[in-house]
């Protein structure tokens, strides 16, 4: 959609950094440096880096997803029967999951929320281990008995955490006129996109939003200290 309006996309161009110029910004990549008027900039798990002046601590977790093929198979695990679904037992402990989107071969989705280590981009370790996959399948087994059956695939990915677990989106303080952030997403940012896109349209393009977005300012975490 956004090439049909007219979008230029760059991918596998790593951001290297950015820096206010005249009345806009420069961007630096391993291939380029560009200029422009206006900023968005959503940098995932490199936000401690690439976002550092915020002064927001962020905590960059490893995260492990599983696709497992149910024993008696996928039927009971479609769209049309089963839930997205969180499910968190007595000890605290959450794990989350979703139908089988995919088909009938690819198996159904699940994964812990917020169970792993700290990591960063540059040293997270992307081997899905045997003990992880059987720590999964030991807990499912206690709560959806029939999906732990057969392991299809794990992948790792990387959560963005804040102190209280809420958003950063705003204008950057320093940057108000030409910098819009979003990140800190916790875990749990992707099913917000639609209005999130919507916020970073309205804050880009007029500089403010209709929608209230008080709670994400970055100022409430300056120089907080992360929970361990």
């Amino acid at each position: 959609m956004a090439t049909r309006q007219g979008a230029d996309l760059h991918f596998d161009e790593p951001m290297t950094r950015w820096e206010p110029y005249r009345d806009g910004v420069r961007v630096h990549t391993a291939e380029n440096t560009y200029t422009a008027g206006q900023l968005v900039i959503c940098p995932g798990a490199w936000a401690p880096r690439l976002l550092a002046d915020l002064r927001v601590p962020f905590s960059i977790e490893r995260q492990v997803m599983y696709w497992f093929q149910p024993k008696q198979g996928t039927d009971p695990f479609l769209p049309t029967r089963h839930p997205v679904y969180i499910w968190e037992n007595s000890a605290g402990v959450h794990v989350y999951g979703f139908p089988a989107i995919d088909g009938p071969d690819s198996g159904a989705k699940v994964a812990f929320f917020h169970k792993g280590e700290v990591t960063t981009p540059e040293t997270i370790d992307r081997t899905v281990h045997e003990d992880e996959i059987r720590a999964m399948a030991d807990h499912l087994s206690g709560c959806v008995p029939d999906l732990p059956g057969t392991l299809l695939k794990g992948v790792t990915c990387m959560f963005s955490n804040t102190a209280d677990e809420h958003f950063v989106i705003a204008r950057h303080p320093e940057h108000p006129e030409s910098v819009t952030v979003a990140c800190g997403f916790s875990g749990h940012g992707f099913k917000f996109v639609p209005v999130v896109g919507e916020i970073l349209a309205d804050l880009a393009l007029t500089g403010a939003t209709e929608h209230p977005i008080g709670l994400f300012d970055p100022a409430r975490l300056i120089d907080t200290v992360l929970p361990h």
